[in-house]
């Protein structure tokens, strides 16, 4: 879905009025910045596949990617590794 958004701007920053579809069911979102694009996510947003926060995951995916290619990836151990903090 596309839409236009109105951007209002004050000496605090900017805001941005959310029309019917976009808005969210929290009190907070995540600002990313990708090149000439920006993305709003609920703070509190969950992973379908996983059951992991999305900040969470993101940090594990960060952590794969930085120790390379020969570590496999196990769901069941990573969703454990966040409930209890242990491998």
């Amino acid at each position: 879905m596309n839409a236009v958004a109105k951007i209002t701007k004050t000496e605090r920053g900017e805001s941005i009025e959310m029309i019917g579809g976009f808005g969210f069911d929290t009190s907070e979102v995540r600002v990313v910045r990708v090149g000439d694009q920006v993305f709003l996510e609920a703070v509190d947003a969950i992973d379908e596949d996983t059951g992991l926060p999305m900040q969470k995951l993101r940090e594990l995916i960060q952590e794969g990617l930085d120790s390379g290619p020969a570590e496999s990836w196990d769901r069941d151990e990573l969703r454990r590794f966040i409930r209890t903090g242990e491998r």
